[in-house]
């Protein structure tokens, strides 16, 4: 299987391309199949679990493909909002949230970026092509699955999935501000994610309980209070963007998302306080064990480039 994951690492990078390039639903629905193909076979582990969490997907996106197909098909009434629901569907948001975290739980923390974010790219675009009052109810849906999820889970894996769930209502309500404005807010979730992958590393397995033995806590705790929207950070920049986006249009919308990334906000700061504590205390106590030179050069250059990232979220706005 190792023989031929590179062609199947051109095979995903070519149905991005294949998406970007096209002009019709055939093509972007082609490119959604391709897409699934190509990442199954790059996350498919040796592990039971692994192989049965991969079977899961392909039957959960197959059944999604079938259904997209047969609604662009027909082309009833309701179009819209049926291929809307379809990939809500297939990228675990609003009420179809069911399987996404036992997925993200059986997969590698690679995976779990990957799945968070590159595989939203295609539903996304195909989202852009049908927008209609309904997304607003999906919108809501998935900000409210998704911090509700996050204050009630322990296991990490679990806790981000839920996490992701929150963002796709945010870039769904960047779609229906701004038909660009999402692939923006998508590179600075990537941006954030990378972070989360750079300090958990080889732990891959980890619970809320464990972060306090985790290898890089500094890189974390920046990560963590950058997704949670911290100022002034690019995740704060980012939301405050969105914010001004909607500023005149949806004002009674605006308080009911403002008082969910407050308690997300919360949410993440609980998280994080007990690993900024220890990690205070390790290095106030010098039991602080340092990592590899080239470790902490990475860390070092992420945490500067979010320090920084204020002047990216002013050129935003």
């Amino acid at each position: 299987m190792s023989f031929f994951k590179p062609l199947f690492v051109i095979m995903y990078v070519s149905s991005f391309m294949m998406v970007m390039g096209g002009d019709s639903w055939f093509l972007l629905w082609m490119g959604l199949e391709v897409n699934m193909i190509s990442f199954i076979i790059l996350v498919y582990g040796k592990s039971i679990y692994e192989i049965e969490v991969c079977m899961k997907y392909f039957f959960i996106q197959g059944i999604g493909s079938a259904m997209l197909l047969m609604m662009l098909i027909l082309s009833g009434k309701f179009l819209s909002e049926c291929v809307i629901l379809i990939l809500s569907y297939k990228m675990g948001a609003g009420p179809f949230f069911f399987w996404f975290p036992s997925f993200c739980e059986g997969v590698s923390w690679a995976s779990c970026i990957l799945v968070m974010s590159l595989q939203k790219v295609i539903p996304l675009l195909f989202t852009g092509l049908f927008l209609c009052s309904f997304m607003w109810i999906m919108i809501f849906m998935s900000m409210f699955v998704g911090a509700l999820g996050c204050f009630n889970e322990s296991k990490l894996k679990k806790f981000m999935a839920f996490s992701s769930i929150h963002y796709v209502g945010w870039l769904f309500l960047c779609i229906k501000t701004n038909l660009y404005m999402w692939m923006v807010y998508l590179f600075g979730y990537m941006f954030m994610l990378v972070g989360i992958l750079m300090s958990l590393r080889s732990d891959e397995s980890i619970s809320v309980k464990d972060i306090l033995k985790m290898k890089s806590p500094g890189l974390f705790i920046f990560s963590m209070l950058n997704m949670g929207g911290m100022p002034p950070m690019l995740g704060f920049f980012l939301k405050w963007w969105v914010f001004l986006g909607i500023l005149g249009t949806k004002i009674e919308v605006m308080w009911f998302i403002i008082l969910l990334a407050v308690f997300m906000f919360y949410v993440y700061m609980r998280l994080v306080y007990p690993v900024l504590v220890n990690y205070i205390f390790m290095l106030n106590y010098s039991s602080y064990k340092m990592n590899s030179m080239s470790e902490n050069i990475r860390e070092w250059m992420y945490m500067v480039f979010a320090i920084f990232s204020p002047i990216l979220g002013w050129s935003l706005l």
